[in-house]
């Protein structure tokens, strides 16, 4: 079947960007009905309705879901591509701390189902790692080829701020530390700097109060980093986060595997310094940087009174201890 005949249901956040998408939805909509040939529109309420959006048009028969908005509302979107689970099912806290995965796999509700993307939020992260690079005029294009991409997606299991176990699926990039209380303050933030320019300002205050976090990591079950004194580590599905950090060079959306990159013990003037060589990719060079690849990455705190906060795919959901692990080519996505 040719793609644009697809049956598409499009989920737009009128918030995300800053209210870019309000402000352009006169001139997204006229591109629509010039591209696709069934379509119907629904707009984001508030947390988690786009998931639910999704979810809905799935069951309901839709073939492409397309996200217009920010990394959070494709995250969001990309959660609504599966039933809901109980994260305990899936899920154990260990008495020493560690969120163990249970073996059990997350039921898609359609695995044909296609992912759209119309990349107009504050970071736009997921569009660099995947290529779309060409803004999202063209990317309301790219809906009516038939090209596409079977990509892995992370799921991590986790402790929400509510102290329950929880999990997310994440499609780029979850990470933890100083990118967690960074995403937290861009989060309560109006956005209005846009991506770049938000993130660094963001990252700017964030500094202020910051002390880098005592972690210990398992890989896969087979490797133990004990006692690590990290700024921020990465599960990265994808190479960038944090409004164009290549965090993780190299990263790959279909290889099967996440890549666990750890900024370590970085004083504030220090961390500062080399934060153009972390926009660049350049920082694995740095004797305090570290990259493993794994297809599973379990973090506990070693300071039990601190939450270590979490970053996935933009949101800021809850708190260490956590599970990252990779679902490797299980979502389809128009490119």
């Amino acid at each position: 079947m040719s793609s644009n005949l697809l049956r598409t249901f499009v989920i737009a956040n009128p918030t995300s960007g800053g209210g870019a998408v309000k402000r352009e939805w006169d001139v997204i909509e006229r591109m629509l009905k010039n591209t696709l040939t069934e379509y119907d529109v629904a707009f984001t309420r508030g947390p988690e309705h786009a998931t639910l959006l999704a979810r809905e048009a799935i069951k309901a028969g839709w073939e492409m879901v397309v996200a217009v908005g920010g990394d959070g509302t494709i995250n969001e979107v990309v959660n609504g591509f599966f039933e809901p689970i109980d994260p305990r099912q899936h899920y154990k806290l260990t008495p020493d701390g560690w969120v163990v995965h249970r073996g059990i796999l997350p039921k898609p509700i359609n695995a044909d189902a296609v992912l759209g993307v119309i990349p107009l939020g504050t970071g736009g992260d997921f569009r660099r790692s995947l290529g779309l690079m060409g803004g999202w005029k063209e990317s309301i294009r790219a809906l009516a080829t038939e090209n596409t991409r079977c990509i892995d997606i992370g799921q991590v299991g986790f402790i929400n701020h509510q102290g329950n176990l929880a999990s997310r699926f994440f499609v780029n990039i979850a990470s933890g530390g100083f990118s967690g209380d960074v995403d937290q303050r861009i989060n309560r933030s109006n956005k209005k700097l846009g991506g770049t320019a938000g993130f660094a300002l963001a990252t700017l205050r964030t500094f202020a109060t910051w002390n880098n976090a005592d972690i210990d990591v398992r890989l896969d079950e087979m490797e133990e980093l004990t006692d690590l004194r990290v700024h921020t580590f990465t599960a990265a599905n994808g190479e960038y986060f944090g409004g164009g950090m290549r965090i993780a060079p190299g990263a790959s959306l279909t290889d099967g595997h996440l890549q666990f990159v750890t900024l370590g013990d970085f004083g504030k003037l220090e961390a500062i310094s080399n934060m153009a060589k972390v926009y660049s990719g350049t920082h694995l060079n740095l004797d305090k940087v570290q990259k493993r690849s794994a297809k599973q990455i379990s973090v506990r705190s070693r300071q039990r009174e601190r939450n270590v906060l979490l970053d996935v795919d933009g949101e800021q959901p809850g708190r260490l201890p956590a599970l990252f692990h990779v679902l490797p080519q299980t979502l389809t996505v128009k490119t």
